[in-house]
Formats: structure tokens, C-alpha cells, sequence
């Protein structure tokens, strides 16, 4: 499974005109849409903890703090979080749940599959990460997206798609049927749709 823009095009095309419009936009727009990379497994940690550090916080904010926490630690990984002193990790600039969270997923990071990811369901996947703290639902469909890169992700708890989804297809939050079979029928391409309804709005979430 990858991401796929010339499948999706060609799939818009047939099933969705309006997708399809969009789409192309942004494959020829002055600044196209960047499509995520697969990441190493060694590298999923550092996302979830990046993650966490993102949250309720400004892009700028989260930069400065994440580069901080990098130089403290060399290695963003659950070994070398789960020796650092608590306080030496908090005066990062992180919020004392934060670091919290970080030191408790340290710990629990064995626990988790992530050897299995590869052959594990989106939503199997979502069941073991929202195991740890600070993990919620769509934390872990950025995960799926931006780490995982796969293919066909969209997140009912993203303000900016849903918006931009109500935008181009006139579409009301009560309209409790239309929205999720408009959503459904770009799959097997939803992380593409994801991607470009982002970018009508120039909104995509920091990659994990």
C-alpha cells in the first residue's frame, strides 16, 4: 500500500468531479501538495512524542520546544526518555502533563506492537496507540497519514477537512448521512482527498 496521486486522479475522475478539480489544483498549484514518505519503525516513537508536544500549542512554539527536547536528548527514543531526569524534559518548555505523557509512553513503548504495524488494519492500529497517554483518536490518524503513509485515511475530528469538505461539496454538519458517503466513496484514496482538502485552505497539521 502507498499513496498514489495517478490512481487517485484517475479514480476522482470516474467517481468524484469535484475531487477530481480540487486535486489537480493542487498537484499544479505554485505549492503542491507534499506527499508523506513512509517512516522507519525506529522513527515512530519520535512522532508520537512530537505529537504530543504539538498539542493545544502554535507551530512556533512546538518547533522551538521539539528542537530542545532533540538537543537534550540526542536520540528521541523510548530509552533515552526513560533516563532523563523529569525535570531536565520539562524545562524543555513542556507542560508538566506532557512530560508525563512523554515518561509513560516510555515506559509502555514495549507494549505496543509496532513491529506488526505493517501487516495490522487502520483501525487495529488506532486501538494500540490510543493505549498510551495524550494518544487520542486523531493523533493516531496523523500517524496513519504522516508516519505510516498509508493511503486511505481521512479524520471526522479534523476541523480544517471538515471544513473544507462543507466548503466545496455545500455541505451542513446535521447532514448526517451525505457527509460520511461523500466521504466513503473516495476510497480506497482518502488519504489523497485528505491531503488536498488541506490544502484549499492551506491548513495541513504538522507532520508527525
Amino acid at each position: 500500500m502507498f499513496i498514489d496521486t495517478v490512481a487517485a486522479a484517475k479514480y476522482f475522475k470516474a467517481n468524484d468531479p469535484i475531487m477530481a478539480v480540487l486535486l489537480q489544483r493542487a498537484l499544479t498549484s505554485e505549492r503542491p501538495i507534499s506527499i508523506p514518505k513512509k517512516k522507519s519503525e525506529s522513527e515512530y516513537f519520535k512522532s508520537i512524542v512530537t505529537s504530543i508536544i504539538s498539542q493545544q500549542i502554535s507551530v512556533k512554539a512546538a518547533d522551538a520546544i521539539r528542537g530542545r527536547v532533540e538537543t537534550l536528548l540526542q536520540e528521541v527514543d523510548p530509552n533515552t526518555v526513560t533516563k532523563v531526569d523529569f525535570w531536565d524534559l520539562k524545562n524543555c518548555g513542556l507542560s508538566e502533563k506532557k512530560t508525563q505523557y512523554i515518561k509513560q509512553n516510555a515506559e509502555l513503548w514495549h507494549s505496543i506492537p509496532v513491529g506488526n504495524f505493517v501487516n495490522m488494519e487502520n483501525e487495529e492500529i488506532i486501538k494500540e496507540l490510543t493505549k498510551l497517554y495524550g494518544i487520542g483518536r486523531w493523533t493516531v490518524e496523523m500517524f496513519l497519514m504522516f508516519s505510516l503513509a498509508r493511503p486511505d485515511v481521512f479524520s471526522y475530528g479534523d476541523l480544517g477537512l471538515m471544513k473544507s469538505l462543507y466548503h466545496h461539496y455545500n455541505l451542513k454538519p446535521h447532514y448526517v448521512r451525505k457527509i460520511p458517503a461523500t466521504v466513503e466513496n473516495w476510497s480506497p484514496h482518502r488519504t489523497v482527498a485528505s491531503l488536498t482538502l488541506w490544502h484549499t485552505i492551506d491548513n495541513a497539521p504538522v507532520l508527525l
